[in-house]
C-alpha cells in the first residue's frame, strides 16, 4: 500500500526524508510520486537530482520500481488528451529492480553516487524533452529509433544537462561502474561506449552551473 504525504512549509511525520524537504519556499515545485519505492537511498538520490532540475519544477514526475527486461531506467513523457493543448507536464521514470543484464545485482544496492548519476542522466532526458511540443516529441522518438547519430546526440545531451547541474562526478562514477563491472554483459558496455559521452569527455566538458531553486513536493 502506498503511503501518501505532500510536503510543504509545514511537515507532518518524522521520516528522515520528509524532514529533509519540509522547510522550503512554496514556488514552482514539482509534484513527485513514488510507487513501490521503499528504499530511502533511492528516494534520496532521486530527490537530490530533481531539486536541481528546475525546468521540471512545474511538472508531475513519478518514479515507479518494477521489473524491466531491456533497461535499468526509462524516463518517458506521459501523453494525455489535455496535453495536446497545454503541452506535456507529466513524466514517468521506470526503475528496474535489478540492474540490466544482472540476475542478482539490485538497483537498491548500487553505490549512492552511481545511483545519483544514473538518475541525473535519465532526468536529464526529461529536461531535454521540456523544449518539445507533442508533435515534436513523437518525431523525437521516431528519430531516436532510426538514426544512430540522433540517438548519440540525445544521450550526450542528457549527460551535458547532468554535468551543467553539478553532477559531473556522479555521471563519471556511473559510467565507470557500468564499464568496469564484471557482471554486466559486454554488449551493454559496447552500447554505452557507442552512444554515450565518453568518460574522457565528461571529465573536461566545459559548462556553466545552473542555480538551484525550490525543493520539490513529494508523495511517498
Amino acid at each position: 500500500m502506498k503511503d501518501a504525504l505532500t510536503l510543504g512549509t509545514t511537515c507532518f511525520g518524522a521520516q528522515q526524508l520528509s524532514l529533509q524537504y519540509c522547510q522550503y519556499p512554496m514556488q514552482q515545485k514539482p509534484k513527485v510520486t513514488f510507487k513501490n519505492i521503499e528504499n530511502e537511498k533511492i528516494k534520496r538520490s532521486f530527490m537530490k537530482v530533481l531539486e536541481r532540475y528546475t525546468k521540471l519544477h512545474q511538472c508531475q514526475v513519478s518514479l515507479k520500481q518494477k521489473p524491466i527486461k531491456s533497461s535499468t531506467m526509462q524516463a518517458q513523457p506521459v501523453f494525455s488528451f489535455g496535453s495536446l493543448f497545454s503541452g506535456i507536464t507529466h513524466y514517468k521514470v521506470k526503475l528496474a529492480i535489478l540492474v540490466r543484464d544482472s540476475k542478482n545485482l539490485k538497483v537498491a544496492e548500487l553505490p549512492e553516487d552511481v545511483l545519483t548519476g544514473w538518475f541525473a542522466h535519465e532526468l536529464g532526458h526529461l529536461v531535454d524533452y521540456r523544449s518539445y511540443n507533442n508533435l515534436n516529441m513523437i518525431l523525437f522518438g521516431v528519430k531516436y529509433l532510426i538514426s544512430e547519430k540522433f540517438k548519440t546526440e540525445a544521450e550526450h545531451a542528457a549527460d551535458r544537462i547532468a554535468i551543467r547541474h553539478g553532477f559531473r562526478q556522479e555521471i563519471i562514477a556511473t559510467k565507470k561502474f557500468i564499464l568496469e563491472h564484471n557482471l554486466l554483459e559486454e554488449s551493454y558496455k559496447n552500447k554505452i561506449r557507442k552512444y554515450y559521452m565518453p568518460i574522457e569527455m565528461a571529465e573536461v566538458w566545459e559548462h556553466a552551473h545552473v542555480p538551484v531553486s525550490a525543493k520539490p513536493d513529494v508523495e511517498l
